[in-house]
C-alpha cells in the first residue's frame, strides 16, 4: 500500500473517530440531564476508574495503555467540561 493510500485510510479513520466522539458526547450529555434531574453527583471518581480500567484492558496494542487511558481521561474531562 502506498503513502497516498495510507493518508487516505487514516483520514477516513479521523473521520469515523470525531463521529464516534461526538457521539459518545452526545450520550454523556443525556446522562448528565438524567443526573441534574436525579439530583446525582455528575462526576463519580469511581465510574471514571471503571471506564479507564475497561478501556485499557481493551487495548491490545500498537498504542501503550498509558497512552489510551491519558486519550480517555482527556475525552472524559472534555465531556465534563460540557
Amino acid at each position: 500500500m502506498g503513502l497516498d493510500e495510507l493518508r487516505a485510510r487514516i483520514d477516513a479513520l479521523d473521520t469515523e473517530l470525531v463521529r464516534l466522539l461526538n457521539e459518545r458526547t452526545r450520550v454523556v450529555l443525556e446522562v448528565g440531564k438524567i443526573k441534574k434531574e436525579r439530583g446525582v453527583e455528575i462526576y463519580v471518581p469511581a465510574r471514571e476508574k471503571e471506564v479507564l480500567d475497561r478501556v485499557c484492558a481493551l487495548n491490545k496494542g500498537p498504542l501503550p495503555a498509558s497512552s489510551v487511558c491519558a486519550i480517555y481521561r482527556e475525552i472524559m474531562s472534555a465531556s465534563l467540561a460540557l
